[in-house]
């Protein structure tokens, strides 16, 4: 994503509003200002709103497999389309397409589950400093002001927190320099959302697309913003494992697990302060040298 990407700060909940158009169709809101490529987490943030308004209320998502298959336009209104795939007795499907001027830019397959007991454990670990307690960014990049400069526009744009427990490899990474295929981030929306569970994940999916693929990066010493990459998401999942506050600090843990020809993959856990495992993420990108 570039800088150009994103708009002025306003809540994430008003950047995700839909309009509804009918039973099964939806359109979201045109930026205003010059044409840019739109942020990916926005247009699946509003998909996944479009959907769980069509499913049954009792049954709040649990997974979601996206792919972005064309760049979108800010100033273009984007209209979803969801196809009522199936509702079992307690799993329902929906299929969503995005659409602009007539060409599908993006789709996705969520699936809900109405709640019931089951077994339960969990590998995810919170090992790292709360966001009290971690350094600010004016800290992770001090002596490196481009970097500081574009990541706090960036953030504001988009209207989110954001705290890094390791500010040397994060600091490294933007320099240029060798950094683990790791990368821990505390985030947060800067604005209170609405209660309701369906807008909360939606606004997870949105957040949730920030920085994931920057982890397959580092260890080569490259950064997402860097200009000898051609970097863009192609698939993005998420599944749901409990309820989060996304305007509350939470840690996504990110890992590259793998990077090779032109691709790179990335997977993250998603931890509220508490330490509960509310989310896992993947996310598959092109990386390619320019």
């Amino acid at each position: 994503m570039s800088l150009e990407a994103v708009r002025p700060a306003e809540s994430v909940a008003d950047r995700l509003t839909l309009e509804r158009l009918g039973d099964h169709r939806f359109r979201g809101r045109v930026h205003d200002g010059p044409a840019r490529r739109s942020y990916g987490g926005e247009v699946a943030g509003q998909a996944v709103l479009a959907a769980g308004h069509t499913a049954p209320a009792d049954r709040p998502i649990h997974s979601a497999q996206t792919y972005f298959l064309l760049p979108g336009d800010t100033t273009v209104p984007t209209e979803f389309v969801v196809e009522p795939v199936r509702d079992g007795g307690s799993f329902s499907t929906r299929r969503v397409e995005a659409i602009q001027n007539d060409r599908v830019i993006f789709t996705m397959l969520a699936s809900f589950h109405k709640e019931e007991e089951g077994l339960e454990h969990q590998v995810a670990i919170l090992d790292t400093p709360g966001p009290d307690d971690v350094p600010d960014l004016d800290a992770v990049f001090a002596g490196h002001p481009d970097a500081l400069e574009w990541t706090g526009t960036f953030l504001d744009a988009l209207g989110i927190d954001a705290r890094f427990p390791d500010p040397l490899a994060r600091a490294q990474a933007m320099r240029g320099k060798a950094a683990p295929a790791r990368q821990r981030v505390w985030l947060r929306t800067r604005a209170p959302l609405p209660d309701a569970r369906l807008e909360q994940a939606a606004c997870l999916m949105y957040l949730s697309d920030l920085l994931l693929l920057s982890a397959t990066t580092g260890p080569h010493g490259e950064e997402l913003q860097g200009r000898d990459l051609q970097v863009a998401t192609i698939n993005h999942s998420i599944w749901f494992h409990a309820p989060l506050r996304v305007d509350d600090w939470f840690l996504h843990d990110q890992y590259g697990r793998w990077a090779g020809g032109g691709r790179g993959l990335a997977h993250g856990e998603i931890l509220d302060r508490c330490g509960r495992l509310c989310a896992t993420t993947m996310q598959e990108g092109l990386i390619r040298r320019r």
